[in-house]
């Protein structure tokens, strides 16, 4: 992808989540089209950022204005993994509550640009649940969490309030990815890929992209909207 197409060249952009599943392709994807990329995490990161805590973005982004002067792009990418996947409370506090936080405190400090959430099509959509029969991931069944998909309903409400809030000042977009391939077992990604119209799941760097629009002026008149990158899988009947 051509920075001069982008035109990123020294924007600063501060990436949530950014050690997660998808957080290492999109901090690649804007450094490679010039940008200055922010990665900040709850840990394994130069700058901490809890989203959860909001003295913890005040302070991260206090750091990140004395250091850069602005914040351009906001990338809400922080999600709840692991052993917390499960748990309704974290789920929400992390994937809802966590966008809120950091749109709030870091949108208010920022004099213009995008804000770029990430949800998920079960924000969307209901779970097909017999991709999930017998299905076992890491040791443990897989599914998916009334709380992921309350949460991930809840960011795409919320992209559209804050885009509303912010407007004309700041742009706020919602990038809706459907699955990922992360080394799920070979029965969950055949049976997943059959519900595509592409036929197979998204490769992880294949969400960065629609980032890479959204925080450009290639999208200069789109905000409240939702990108839905499935393969199609939302669009079949």
């Amino acid at each position: 992808m051509s920075n001069q197409i982008f035109n990123l060249e020294n924007k600063v952009v501060l990436i949530t989540g950014a050690t997660g599943i998808q957080g290492p392709e999109h901090v690649k994807a804007f450094k490679l089209v010039g940008a200055i990329v922010v990665a900040t995490d709850i840990k394994d990161t130069e700058i901490i950022l809890d989203v959860t805590s909001k003295d913890s973005i005040q302070t991260a982004t206090k750091k990140i204005i004395e250091k850069y002067g602005q914040i351009d792009t906001l990338i809400n990418n922080a999600g709840a993994t692991g052993k917390y996947a499960t748990d309704w409370e974290q789920i929400i506090k992390v994937n809802l509550t966590g966008t809120y936080n950091c749109s709030e405190i870091i949108g208010a400090m920022m004099k213009q640009g995008s804000i770029i959430n990430v949800s998920s099509i079960y924000g969307l959509v209901g779970p097909d649940w017999s991709l999930y029969e017998n299905a076992n991931y890491d040791g443990k069944p897989m599914g998916v969490p009334a709380g992921y998909a309350a949460s991930k309903g809840g960011v795409i409400a919320l992209t559209k309030y804050f885009a509303s809030l912010y407007a004309p000042k700041i742009r706020v977009n919602c990038v809706v990815p459907g699955g990922i391939f992360d080394n799920q077992p070979e029965s969950f990604v055949k049976k997943y890929s059959t519900k595509t119209m592409l036929g197979r799941m998204a490769n992880k760097n294949e969400v960065s992209g629609a980032l890479l629009y959204l925080a450009s002026d290639l999208s200069s008149y789109v905000t409240g909207a939702n990108i839905v990158i499935d393969g199609g899988l939302t669009a079949r009947v």
